[in-house]
């Protein structure tokens, strides 16, 4: 029932978001405007505002979901996670806002982490709400996740896969410290370097995670685990890192395409769209 109740939530939020509304509907023109109408694309836009509705709805059961992981979290591919760690140089798992990012991080954290011992972080930045960054914080906790604060987060990062832990990092936000400019759907966006430079430098193991729908009533919901990812090793330094960003970008937009509804495009990714941040 409370599900239920998230598609008049978003299209209620659709309305009264003007901003978000411009912005979303300004990316989703940027990317499908030759090839979908603007009423297909405006029925995007008006479903992502579903979607992020039932991302709140979701997010606050999370606490019941947590306490009966059994019921509602599964997942498919953790023993490649777990024999990478068996090799000491830790794991990254690649996070997007496709889904329930959150649901991610609980089922990380009670499935992945917890049956082989594993310290498991995430690294985000704060939510501008500092109520709802605490809310957050202690959903993340009651799983033993931990979080990388972004001041220091490129060093403490590296500190945490020397020690073979889990770090959770979500690859489809604008970034400026450390970002390489790669391409993603047409047009370049700032992307993190950070699983790239792992990858080459230590030898960290980089997966994708993601929750494919559908929502049900009774939602159970399943990670699938990809990797780990093939790396691109030259000796070119440089070129490496940019051309192993492009190939995590190019994952990302894959997933995106298959329904775009998923995905908030009411979040400024390209910086040459929306200005300086």
């Amino acid at each position: 029932m409370a599900l239920a109740l998230a598609r008049p939530i978003g299209i209620v939020l659709f309305y009264l978001l003007k901003r978000s509304r411009r912005t979303a509907l300004k990316n989703l023109t940027a990317v499908y405007g030759s090839e979908k109408s603007e009423r297909e694309i405006r029925k995007i836009a008006k479903e992502s505002f579903v979607h992020l509705a039932e991302f709140g709805v979701e997010w606050l059961r999370m606490p019941k979901v947590s306490r009966d992981p059994a019921r509602y979290l599964a997942i498919l591919g953790v023993e490649k996670i777990h024999d990478a760690l068996k090799r000491g140089k830790g794991a990254m798992l690649l996070v997007s806002h496709v889904g329930n990012w959150e649901i991610m991080a609980l089922i990380a954290g009670t499935l992945i982490a917890r049956p082989v011992g594993a310290a498991i972080y995430a690294l985000a930045r704060p939510l501008k709400n500092a109520y709802l960054y605490e809310y957050s914080l202690r959903l993340r906790g009651l799983t033993g996740l931990q979080s990388i604060h972004k001041v220091g987060a490129v060093s403490e990062t590296f500190e945490r896969l020397k020690e073979n832990a889990i770090v959770c990092l979500l690859v489809d936000q604008r970034v400026g410290e450390g970002g390489v400019e790669v391409d993603f759907f047409g047009e370049e966006a700032l992307t993190t370097s950070l699983p790239a430079v792992a990858a080459l430098r230590y030898g960290t193991s980089v997966f994708f995670v993601f929750v494919p729908p559908p929502r049900t009533a009774e939602p159970r919901f399943t990670m699938h685990v990809e990797g780990p990812f093939s790396i691109e090793s030259t000796g070119d330094v440089k070129r490496d890192i940019q051309v192993n960003t492009q190939a995590f970008n190019d994952r990302v937009e894959t997933e995106i395409r298959k329904d775009p509804a998923r995905w908030l495009w009411m979040h400024n990714r390209w910086r040459s769209r929306h200005g300086a941040k």
